[in-house]
């Protein structure tokens, strides 16, 4: 009979149980998380000059469930053009914000969070923001999502706040719930 040592069978037993975890999908906590990348470019109405004016947003929604828990973050992030380099007021405060929903398919809707972005993108420097994340709980006959909205009101144009519509995150079926 082959003899092995205390160290091997170590080995042996946390390679095993580590093929283990990962063929069943690690633990019950872990969470199955659904993101949806998409992205817009947005001409400055209240700018007129020789450079470019347009900014360019990108947003990532996401949705995740862990149980009966279900999470509902974005990540928003923007490029600004070559004619908006120095700080100043180029967005309204009280116009510039970012509403990251909970919604249920087929309509309803749970919690909208509203986020300031004026002071962030009046910085006139490239960024992102995840706003605070939150949970909420749904019967488990719900398919739920975020969709998140970017209010952008650009100051001199005479017009109040853009909306800009991205797209939500893909559905969770509710399967853990």
């Amino acid at each position: 009979m082959l003899s092995t040592s205390p160290a091997r069978r170590l080995v042996a037993v946390l390679v095993a149980a580590f093929v283990t975890a990962a063929a069943t999908g690690m633990s019950p906590a872990h969470a199955a998380e659904r993101c949806k990348v998409s992205s817009k470019t947005v001409d400055n109405p209240a700018y007129s000059g020789p450079w470019p004016d347009n900014w360019s947003f990108t947003v990532k929604a996401c949705v995740s469930e862990s149980g009966a828990n279900v999470r509902h973050w974005a990540t928003i992030s923007w490029d600004l053009p070559a004619a908006s380099t120095q700080p100043g007021l180029i967005f309204h405060p009280t116009g510039t914000n970012a509403e990251v929903t909970a919604m249920v398919t087929g309509g309803g809707l749970a919690v909208t969070r509203r986020t300031d972005l004026a002071e962030r993108l009046n910085k006139a420097k490239d960024g992102s923001i995840t706003p605070a994340s939150y949970s909420s709980h749904w019967p488990g006959r719900y398919r739920v999502y975020t969709d998140v909205i970017l209010f952008l009101d650009w100051n001199g144009d005479g017009k109040g706040p853009q909306k800009l519509h991205f797209a939500p995150s893909p559905a969770l079926p509710g399967s853990a719930r």
